[in-house]
């Protein structure tokens, strides 16, 4: 019997320049169909598993200066509500700022945060990994839609 180890293939979801970046318009297709690619050649390979590599990092500062209609600066201000328990003088205490309301924040590009400040910085942080959480368990999700049972592992692009 071939060794589990060899028969695991490995699959980059998420490179720069390739389709959609997180949260952008058009993500979920582009995800869908790199999954649905991947999910064939597991198929046809026979393979039990696949390594799954998520690519460079997208994080709160480039997700804060998208438009505020954008899907990617609305799930940050959603992050931010959440952390902060919907309160926007603890944001703003935060992150410098001297915003009245939430539709204020939105409509900032963040440009004048400084991104060093202690908050911002653990904040960062907690928003990558919680959205690294969410995509992974998406991308899960496809995968077992496709193939039920497919063992996936995650690894990190250090390029």
């Amino acid at each position: 019997m071939t060794d589990f180890a060899e028969i695991w293939i490995v699959l980059t979801l998420l490179n720069p320049g390739e389709g959609s970046r997180v949260l952008e318009p058009g993500m979920d297709a582009s995800i869908r169909l790199r999954v649905g690619r991947a999910c064939e050649k597991v198929k046809l390979e026979g393979a039990v598993g696949a390594e799954l590599v998520m690519g460079q990092e997208t994080g709160a500062r480039q997700l804060a200066t998208q438009p505020s209609a954008s899907e990617g600066k609305q799930f940050y201000i959603g992050w931010l509500k959440d952390r902060y328990g919907y309160n926007i003088a603890k944001i703003n205490e935060a992150y410098g700022l001297e915003m009245t309301s939430f539709s204020d924040l939105s409509e900032s590009d963040f440009r004048q945060v400084d991104r060093t400040r202690k908050a911002v910085v653990e904040d960062d942080r907690l928003f990558l990994l919680d959205l690294e959480s969410m995509l992974k368990q998406k991308v899960d999700e496809m995968f077992q839609a496709c193939a039920a049972g497919l063992k996936t592992a995650w690894k990190r692009n250090r390029t």
